[in-house]
């Protein structure tokens, strides 16, 4: 039996903005789009948290990957707080540890070539996106850059 990837689901609190990023950046075309909200299309909503209201998107790209980008109800939590005081705390004393905030995800793209990864990245910073790494050469010696995605997922353009 053949075994493929049907698609990745994002649980995001930002489902029309992230949808935007992926469009206008990297090539998604929004082909499904399912409303939630009641009980009966929330058995049809690829995932979606019980309770949550919105649209589920699903993204596809070339080759035919999809993302689905599922509304999430936002969670507050004591220890998330706690952890963000702390990190202040940390960050506040003058250390020089750096601490990078976690991602959920990392979504690895080929754009074609240096020129693209170095015009796609310019674009990103210009357009006010957090840079991980500028475009260069990394790891097993490809050329690429990492940005943040909205929610601050990790997205790698890859030459």
């Amino acid at each position: 039996m053949e075994m493929k990837l049907t698609y990745i689901a994002i649980h995001t609190a930002k489902p029309e903005r992230m949808k935007d990023f992926y469009v206008k950046y990297l090539g998604a075309v929004a082909d499904d789009l399912r409303p939630i909200g009641s009980e009966a299309q929330e058995e049809d909503a690829g995932g979606a948290d019980r309770g949550a209201s919105g649209t589920v998107y699903s993204l596809s790209f070339e080759g035919g990957v999809k993302i689905r980008l599922i509304p999430e109800l936002p969670v507050i939590s004591p220890a998330a707080s706690a952890l963000s005081a702390a990190l202040s705390n940390i960050s506040s004393a003058g250390s020089a540890m750096q601490v990078l905030p976690s991602y959920a995800v990392r979504l690895t793209f080929t754009v074609g070539s240096r020129k693209r990864v170095n015009e796609l990245t310019g674009q990103l910073i210009m357009e006010g996106y957090d840079v991980i790494y500028e475009p260069g050469f990394y790891g097993m010696e490809h050329y690429s850059s990492s940005v943040f995605d909205p929610e601050g997922n990790v997205v790698e353009l890859v030459a």
